[in-house]
Parts: structure tokens; C-alpha cells; sequence
């Protein structure tokens, strides 16, 4: 299996897997989503990373993490929360590549991975100072 065959055929354990980890790290903010709330924001945030992933462009995650920081911030979340929360979707990435993905694929996938989510957590915090100087 290839990245994007997991990020086509898999969806729903990266999701599981992600929100699950979400809802056990306690965030304060994110204690006030329910559930399905937390897996249809990290849905959308899996559709923006697959399209990057696909298209070698991440134009579609960087106009989703600005309105995704523009929707943090006016609620009163820290960076620093939405950071965690980006880890722990990461991480859930990095174990679905590791079960899943074929061995030999494995390490180009975790770097094409991390080098998205990093570009994902550049945008949001890019945004938050942008913001707060407003």
C-alpha cells in the first residue's frame, strides 16, 4: 500500500485514531466539541492534507489552516492547543503509515507527512501572529 492508497482507503482509522487521541488528551478547548464534532474537523483537515499529497501543491491546506486559525483564535484557543492537536493528528498519520503502508514506502511516506503537517502548523501559527497584531 502506498500513502495515498491509505489516504483513499483508510480514512475512517486515521480519523478514528486521531480523534480518539484527541478526546483522551483532555485539551480545555477541544472538550467543548463532541465527538463526531472533533472527527468532522479532522476529516476536513485529512481532505486538505490527501489533496496536497496529491496535487504536490498545498494551496488547499494553507487556505484551509488560515480559516481554521481564524475560527481558533476569535474562540479563544491558544496555539499552543491547536499545536497539540496537530501533533496528535500527525501521530495518527505516522501509526496508520507504519501499520499499513508497504515497508518498503514507509519512510518517504512519514517524510512526505512531516513535511506537510509542518507546513500546516507554519501556516496556522503565521496566522495567529497575524491576527493578534490586528
Amino acid at each position: 500500500m502506498t500513502l495515498l492508497d491509505l489516504l483513499y482507503n483508510k480514512p475512517d482509522q486515521i480519523l478514528l485514531d486521531a480523534t480518539n487521541s484527541l478526546v483522551r488528551a483532555h485539551l480545555p478547548h477541544y472538550e467543548k466539541f463532541k465527538e463526531s464534532d472533533i472527527s468532522e474537523r479532522f476529516k476536513k483537515l485529512l481532505h486538505s492534507i490527501t489533496k496536497c499529497v496529491e496535487k504536490n501543491s498545498c494551496d488547499e491546506l494553507t487556505s484551509y489552516m488560515d480559516r481554521l486559525s481564524d475560527e481558533r483564535f476569535s474562540m479563544g484557543f491558544e496555539p499552543t492547543e491547536v499545536q497539540v492537536a496537530l501533533n496528535i493528528f500527525e501521530e495518527a498519520l505516522w501509526k496508520n503509515i507504519d501499520d499499513l503502508v508497504d515497508e518498503d514506502k514507509q519512510i518517504s511516506a512519514m517524510k512526505l507527512i512531516s513535511g506537510v503537517i509542518s507546513k500546516a502548523k507554519q501556516e496556522m501559527i503565521g496566522e495567529y501572529a497575524l491576527l493578534e497584531k490586528s
